[in-house]
């Protein structure tokens, strides 16, 4: 690497750091991320152990790689965003790398670019989820397999298989790179290529990568392969349909469903809608004239490129064949492997940039060659066809236009998207803020019970529990069988009477028929809209006449013993440690009840493994549930843990007892 690639390569990463970093803190807690905090401390709380709960679903690198993360800088969220922060920054060099082994240093250059200032990249490189983390070892794989297509050598195709590795490990969706490279190959050198030395390397080397990951998913039991592709889930040595997920159910409000189950005309027109969405990310902050300039240069930029690839796709230039194919084969694999969720186009960014750069480099030297040619009358020569010449001349500049425009648009909503991009499920802490307001305002702060109209509860929970607001939810929604969609139970609001809903618009818009509207507006007002930039908004609902509940009956049902919880609570813990902490609980009541027993803490996160079981009239439970310290702290620090109790024939908890200890010191 020469001295001026090193000098790019630590600018373009400087620049990149500094604009994700300065948004951590800003973005609310999205669903994803709670499920990857999650594992991360069932990892910690197993003993870094390969258990099932880890290895369902989603990969768990990443998660063990901020278990690693939590052991030597603690387990703050935006701590943990940070490893998000750093693989996001490191991609953008990484991108300039290949682009400029794909072309020249302009076209890496101007790929940066495009990827350092994408607004939307810039969001998931604040978050922890596994598109900034799988994006990097993507395009370094892309890097090295094209070095190691430039030249004899045999490490860059062991180092390109690692790659190919950590990218599939780190997220099972780049697997379509291993069709990508067997069809590049077959197309430019033939079968037997198939057989070369760097080939059984490079997919040798991605196999041992991938083969702890492999033993794990043994051991416990766990393939992705029902998840992901079949809809379908494991369970003991059953396979079972995957009826709680439904990845492939369409029709489910707020939910995902698969690629296939589209129409081709719905499809495209979603499609044109996602791709100006992603790469316009942050248009709406705009005013709506060059809002509307910023999506149609998005739009006509890919257009131009992908027609532009199609011709270098079938003249089999190595290049073009190479991104044409990995381009065509991501969008094949999106369409009949996964559910419609928009964010896996981020996949493409790397593969997309490096074409557009060619196109935009390529357009504007052919630009600046023929205008020089032209002034000089070099060798007295004319056009050919003047006409042709001026019209394809114009159609260079327009479209060098329609890249700067392009570009500014997405410096300016990048720079400043610190500020505006707080997460698609910051309407869930403004409902639960306005709650809160309104019910100290009503004098009404004890025993709230919400209702609630969305897919996923556990940021309306983490929100309520943030906000130290005293209340309890419960689904509204019924529910479903396989095969159906949501709705609203009105019956159950009108059983429980919640004093407050909290829906989503995204539900409020398919499940708030006109029948079913009638009936929730007889009894509640709509009393606050949520307003964001994104269509991710929510509704308040407030039950008319309400009055003040009863008390906390804690005594009726059950109650902790204190004695044993206080002595099982160190004074003195470990970052990153397990500590199990004995809850025995009584059955106070009058009959059988379903007990539910959560540990917390008011300063910072300890996360345990909340326990439910039913117990009969005057029996007692013990509860073993495991902590995990992830912070350092030094003062006397609380520890709760909350009883709540559903009685037979009851359909939502109440909180019954709870006891507090404290922890002096977590070094």
């Amino acid at each position: 690497m020469e001295k001026r690639d090193i000098l790019i390569v630590i600018a373009l990463f400087l620049i990149a750091f500094s604009i994700r970093v300065v948004g951590v803190s800003n973005v609310y807690m999205v669903w994803d991320e709670w499920l990857y905090w999650f594992k991360t401390f069932k990892i910690l709380a197993n003993n870094w152990l390969p258990v099932s709960g880890v290895f369902w679903g989603p990969s768990p690198v990443f998660s063990y790689i901020e278990a690693v993360v939590v052991k030597i800088f603690g387990g703050d969220l935006y701590t943990l965003r940070l490893t998000s922060v750093i693989f996001g920054s490191l991609t953008v060099p990484m991108l300039y790398l290949f682009g400029k082994a794909m072309y020249d240093r302009k076209t890496g250059l101007l790929a940066a670019l495009f990827l350092c200032f994408s607004a939307y990249h810039c969001y998931y490189s604040r978050i922890i989820m596994l598109e900034a983390f799988s994006l990097f070892f993507v395009t370094a794989f892309l890097y090295f397999f094209w070095m190691s297509q430039r030249n004899e050598s045999s490490m860059t195709a062991i180092i390109a298989g690692i790659f190919l590795g950590l990218a599939v490990a780190a997220k099972y969706l780049p697997a379509f790179l291993i069709p990508v490279i067997l069809i590049y190959t077959l197309r430019t050198k033939g079968f037997k290529a198939l057989m070369d030395r760097k080939m059984i390397l490079t997919l040798l080397f991605a196999f041992l990568t991938l083969l702890p990951l492999i033993l794990c998913m043994l051991i416990v039991g766990e393939n992705p392969l029902y998840f992901y592709v079949l809809g379908k889930y494991k369970k003991g040595n059953l396979i079972e349909s995957n009826i709680n997920i439904k990845r492939f159910e369409k029709g489910v409000a707020g939910g995902g469903f698969s690629v296939l189950a589209v129409s081709l005309n719905e499809l495209f027109a979603k499609f044109v809608n996602k791709i100006a969405e992603i790469f316009a990310w942050g248009a709406w902050i705009l005013p709506p004239l060059l809002s509307a300039f910023f999506v149609l240069s998005a739009i006509l930029l890919f257009l131009i490129t992908i027609t532009h690839y199609l011709f270098e796709f079938l003249s089999r230039n190595r290049e073009g064949s190479f991104l044409s194919i990995s381009f065509i084969t991501l969008y094949l694999f999106l369409y009949m492997f996964t559910c419609a969720a928009k964010y896996y186009l981020i996949y493409s960014f790397p593969i997309y940039f490096v074409m557009l750069s060619h196109v935009a480099v390529d357009t504007f030297t052919f630009y600046i060659r023929k205008s020089g040619e032209k002034e000089e009358g070099k060798h007295g020569k004319e056009w050919r066809n003047k006409k042709m010449g001026r019209n394809r001349e114009i159609m260079r500049v327009l479209i060098n236009i329609i890249i700067i425009i392009f570009l500014f648009f997405s410096v300016l909503t990048s720079v400043t998207s610190s500020q505006w991009d707080v997460g698609e499920s910051h309407w869930i802490s403004e409902c639960v803020k306005y709650i809160k307001i309104d019910a100290i305002k009503s004098e009404y702060g004890e025993n709230i019970l919400i209702g609630i109209a969305v897919r996923k509860s556990g940021n309306i929970d983490r929100s309520i529990y943030i906000n130290n607001l005293n209340a309890s939810t419960v689904r509204i929604i019924t529910s479903r069988k396989y095969g159906e969609p949501l709705s609203i139970d009105v019956r159950k609001v009108k059983v429980l009477k919640p004093d407050y809903l909290i829906v989503s618009k995204a539900q409020y818009d398919i499940l708030f028929k006109s029948d079913v509207k009638k009936k929730i507006l007889r009894d509640y007002d709509l009393v606050f809209k949520s307003k964001s930039y994104y269509d991710y908004n929510g509704y308040v609902f407030k039950r008319k006449n309400l009055s003040k509940r009863c008390e906390c009956r804690c005594s009726k049902y059950g109650k902790i013993s204190q004695d044993i919880f206080k002595r099982s609570v160190p004074n003195v813990m470990e970052v990153g440690k397990s500590y199990t902490v004995l809850v025995q609980i009584t059955n106070t009541g009058d009959s059988r009840i379903d007990f539910s027993v959560r540990v917390h803490s008011e300063a910072f996160i300890v996360r345990g493994d909340s326990e439910e079981a039913y117990i009969n009239k005057g029996s007692a439970r013990l509860f073993k549930l495991t902590i995990v310290p992830v912070k350092e702290y030094a003062g006397k620090l609380p520890i709760s843990v909350d009883l709540y109790a559903r009685p037979e024939g009851s359909e939502t908890w109440e909180k019954a007892d709870s006891v507090t200890d404290y922890v002096y010191l977590i070094k």
